[in-house]
């Protein structure tokens, strides 16, 4: 072998490692935007609404731990409860129902709209005695809802009060079906 090829095998030796973690870190950077198996939007950053005071239907003063050890819906409502609102509220309890033994891992919150009827509410509340329902006053919870969306959305709530997935209004409830029990396949909480 001459020289030259000695000196090329040499400082490949040497720069092919540098090579390859280039490679691999651009793969990590901050900005690139990762591939994920789960449906639901994740929310970046995640929100706490752990211990936060809210007034439910019946005029009770709760607080958001009281979620505690349970995974929560939040089917949070920007507009009147139409038909197409109130097939996603028979929806979430479908999805609460084909858990099966887990589905008293999950509970489902309803944060109605301004322009909900009292009427509309106290239909939902009797066909839909287990969901808990939150009176619409302006408060911290909702300041925090609204904060990451501007349509009807549905907010999956892990045990531990932090809001990890958001649905659009237009949800699959076969696919929030399979997130939901991916997380309780591998959490060790709620």
């Amino acid at each position: 072998m001459n020289n030259r090829i000695k000196f090329l095998l040499i400082v490949l030796v040497f720069l092919i490692p540098f090579i390859i973690a280039f490679m691999i870190m651009d793969d990590y950077a901050e900005d690139k935007e990762w591939d994920t198996t789960n449906y639901g939007k994740l929310l970046n950053p995640i929100l706490n609404i752990d211990n936060i005071d809210l007034e439910t239907l019946d005029n009770t003063i709760t607080n958001t731990s009281h979620f505690n050890g349970k995974w929560n819906l939040i089917y949070s409502l920007k507009k009147k409860c139409d038909k197409a609102c109130l097939g996603n509220i028979y929806l979430l309890r479908q999805v609460n129902i084909a858990l099966g033994k887990d589905a008293n891992r999950l509970s489902r919150t309803f944060m109605p709209s301004i322009n909900t009827s009292n009427d509309s509410i106290k239909n939902i509340s009797i066909n839909y005695p287990d969901l808990i329902i939150i009176k619409n006053k302006p408060d911290k919870i909702h300041g925090l809802i609204n904060s990451f969306s501007n349509n009807n959305s549905i907010f999956l709530v892990d045990p531990i009060g932090n809001v990890i997935l958001m649905y659009e209004d237009k949800f699959e409830g076969k696919k929030l079906l399979k997130d939901i029990k991916k997380l309780f396949k591998l959490s060790r909480i709620g």
